[in-house]
């Protein structure tokens, strides 16, 4: 296997793609051709950076070298906080829909279906908000109106009497993913570099530029 083969199924290791030949060949040649050696760490180091400018997810096993451990991402805690509160909705709205009651009381009848779909609706967007922070901004957009609204028709019904402890309780996981989703926006928000940065970046001789970034350019 000569060089240039072995370069172009290396790229596509790295970019977490087939690759056009068999893998222990490939490995093999490496092994065996020190200028290739060389040339896969500086593309594998080079791809991971700009895949971090990019904001680009990297493939899930590392490909600085034959038979790297897979990477283990470390997940922010405000996703994380996300997606309990997101499930912690939809238990919500699952105990709504089984039961018939959480606050509204019996025979609710459309109204009480309407609020069942709305909180595993919310639930739902929350938990893929904390998958894909990129989702999070419309999240935190839509909950944070909502909880707005929501939080004037509380004080006026619970001065009325119409509405109890615990139904009033029921809708704080709304308020709290709202303001979750809006600080992991935030965050996915700081963690991006300036796109400036990009000029700094040089890709070694010969380095087949990433499938996956030439498409998000």
């Amino acid at each position: 296997m000569n060089c240039d083969v072995a370069r172009e199924a290396l790229s596509a290791r790295i970019d977490g793609e087939r690759e056009p030949v068999p893998a222990a060949r490939v490995d093999e040649h490496l092994a065996d051709c020190p200028d290739c050696r060389g040339w896969h760490a500086r593309a594998a180091e080079q791809a991971s950076a700009l895949r971090a400018l990019a904001g680009i997810d990297a493939p899930a096993v590392s490909a600085v070298s034959p038979g790297a451990a897979p990477v283990i991402r470390r997940v922010p805690v405000l996703r994380v906080a996300l997606g309990v509160v997101g499930g912690v909705q939809l238990g919500l709205a699952a105990l709504q829909g089984v039961s018939g009651d959480l606050g509204l009381g019996h025979g609710g009848g459309h109204l009480l279906n309407e609020s069942t779909a709305w909180s595993a609706a919310v639930g739902a967007a929350m938990l893929l908000a904390a998958w894909r922070p990129v989702f999070a901004a419309g999240v935190a957009a839509v909950l944070g109106f909502f909880t707005l609204l929501l939080s004037g028709y509380v004080v006026a019904d619970a001065l009325a009497g119409d509405v109890g402890v615990a139904r009033a309780l029921s809708h704080l996981p709304v308020l709290v993913g709202a303001v979750l989703a809006a600080l992991v926006w935030r965050a996915s928000r700081a963690d991006r570099p300036s796109g400036s940065v990009l000029a700094d970046v040089v890709l070694p001789e010969s380095a087949a530029t990433p499938r996956r970034l030439r498409e998000a350019g």
